[in-house]
């Protein structure tokens, strides 16, 4: 289910199932592709990989209506922007969207290795015993470290903090080779005039570590909760120090 997957990942001869991709943003093609045969539509809210991309609320808002409509699932993929990236619990807190599930995993467990999958009630009272498999779901280790990462962020306010600093880059870092900022949060995507992995390797020279995505004019930045000022102001100062 991932673009690009039947061409470069795996080589099963066939897919179990069919997929179709929906434009990015366009609502008629949400009406005219989510049908009574699909089974389910999954969303990444604010994509990653893409570049930081984010969908938007009345795009999210559409897959619901449309969902309903036609008593598909609708799942978002919140592996990258969930889990308080955006400022938010997650992507669907930020635009009131409210799925039937969601996949999350990475920020989860702040770098141990776990995912968790998150169901509506009206989901969630369909399973039965022997329906979820996994081989390692609900380790002790996992599910402390789980329940340390929440403690945390909501103790130490950091959802406030990335919500305030998120603004400030917005507002701060336009300069230089940068002509906006997009995502959500602190899923940033910094847009530039020149390739992304130049100012990359600029960035990296002055010790400020980011990524580049699949937009070849997109520096990616996911920073840390714990961001400070100084953080931000030592990324506008690099930024303004690069060539336009």
């Amino acid at each position: 289910m991932t673009w690009g997957a039947a061409a470069k990942w795996y080589g099963f001869p066939w897919p179990p199932f069919e997929v179709e991709f929906l434009p990015r943003g366009d609502l008629d093609a949400v009406k005219r592709l989510v049908d009574t045969d699909v089974a389910a539509v999954i969303a990444e809210p604010v994509q990653g990989v893409a570049g930081a991309v984010d969908l938007g609320a009345p795009f999210l808002a559409a897959l619901r209506e449309r969902t309903h409509e036609t008593r598909s699932l609708l799942i978002l993929d919140e592996v990258q922007c969930g889990m308080g990236r955006t400022g938010f619990p997650f992507a669907a807190t930020l635009h009131g969207v409210a799925p039937d599930m969601i996949t999350t995993a990475k920020a989860l467990g702040a770098g141990f290795p776990c995912a968790a999958l998150l169901m509506a009630d009206h989901v969630a009272a369909h399973l039965r015993t022997d329906d979820l498999g996994t081989t390692f779901g609900g380790g002790p280790m996992a599910c402390a470290l789980i329940e340390a990462v929440i403690d945390i962020i909501e103790s130490e306010g950091l959802l406030a903090n990335v919500r305030r600093l998120a603004q400030q880059i917005r507002e701060t870092c336009v300069v230089g080779p940068v002509t906006a900022v997009q995502g959500a949060g602190f899923l940033t995507g910094l847009r530039t005039r020149r390739p992304a992995k130049d100012v990359q390797r600029e960035l990296m020279d002055r010790d400020i570590l980011t990524g580049t995505s699949a937009d070849p004019y997109v520096v990616r930045i996911l920073a840390p909760y714990v961001l400070e000022d100084a953080h931000v102001a030592q990324l506008r100062e690099a930024l303004v120090s690069l060539p336009a």
